[in-house]
């Protein structure tokens, strides 16, 4: 087995559930799998900025596949943004505020290149909680009427959290019939969907590395939890689920590893170098 590269989910997998991990260890780890020539990539669903943040002392040694795989970068630089058209945005924001009942969306945002955006109206406690995500987030007034034009950003998703007393099968289901053609979305866990162009998955923005720098699928090893995993985890013969991870996702690979709380992907990847 030759790997080049390792992707790693965040929040439920490589983030403990205090929204941290092993500094130390990682360090030591990164350093032996860059001098072994070995990529290393976070792959989240969050924003690029956040990642930045989480991984400051490393972030020159690594690639990021964020918001699903629709924003791309590695050696700071864009591979890939794969933006929502004006139309489809519009869209999408009318269906998640008028198709639903107000009491089945806990909240939703739109995310995009720069920043990521909330309504003015936003609690405090929302703010805060949707911060812990996107930590570069700005209030914007009367959100379901916006458009990149007027937000002089990309957008590349769009993220709605329903309420915890949804039948949360029901409504994605609902919501997935609704989207307009091109755009779909994929559970990213705590009830939140992430709804952005059909072409955007993490095995899709995987790709724009393995295209760059010539590595093959069996060449990579990825980790996950979620059904926002799936496609990555699907992508190589070394896709490995967290312990804590769903059991939709537990049976989609053959590989196993102990939960983020336990550093499951750092047990692996240990094992690896």
């Amino acid at each position: 087995m030759t790997i080049k590269l390792v992707a790693f989910d965040m929040d439920g997998t490589f983030l403990n559930d205090q929204n941290t991990y092993n500094h130390q260890r990682f360090g030591e780890i990164l350093k032996e799998l860059r001098a072994k020539d070995v990529r290393v990539v976070a792959a989240s669903g969050s924003q690029y900025q956040r990642l930045l943040d989480q991984f400051d002392e490393f972030k020159t040694e690594m690639d990021f596949v964020s918001q699903n795989g629709a924003a791309v970068y590695s050696n700071s630089q864009p591979l890939l943004i794969q933006a929502m058209p004006a139309e489809a945005v519009t869209a999408t924001l009318d269906i998640i505020n008028h198709q639903f009942e107000p009491t089945d969306i806990a909240e939703h945002l739109v995310v995009g290149v720069k920043s990521a955006y909330v309504d003015q109206t936003i609690s405090q406690a929302a703010f805060d909680l949707t911060y812990h995500y996107y930590n570069h987030l700005q209030r914007v007034n009367n959100l379901p009427t916006v458009t990149p034009k007027v937000l002089q950003d990309q957008v590349t998703s769009i993220g709605v959290t329903f309420a915890d007393q949804v039948d949360f099968k029901a409504v994605i289901s609902k919501l997935r019939q609704a989207l307009p053609a091109g755009l779909s979305s994929q559970t990213s866990g705590y009830n939140t969907e992430l709804i952005s162009e059909n072409s955007v998955n993490k095995a899709a923005g995987l790709r724009e590395l393995q295209n760059r720098f010539n590595i093959a699928d069996d060449e990579i090893m990825t980790f996950g939890d979620n059904e926002n995993d799936l496609s990555m985890l699907e992508l190589t013969p070394y896709g490995y689920a967290v312990a804590n991870a769903t059991d939709k996702i537990k049976g989609a690979v053959n590989h196993h590893t102990e939960s983020n709380n336990d550093e499951g992907v750092l047990n692996v990847l240990s094992r690896l170098i």
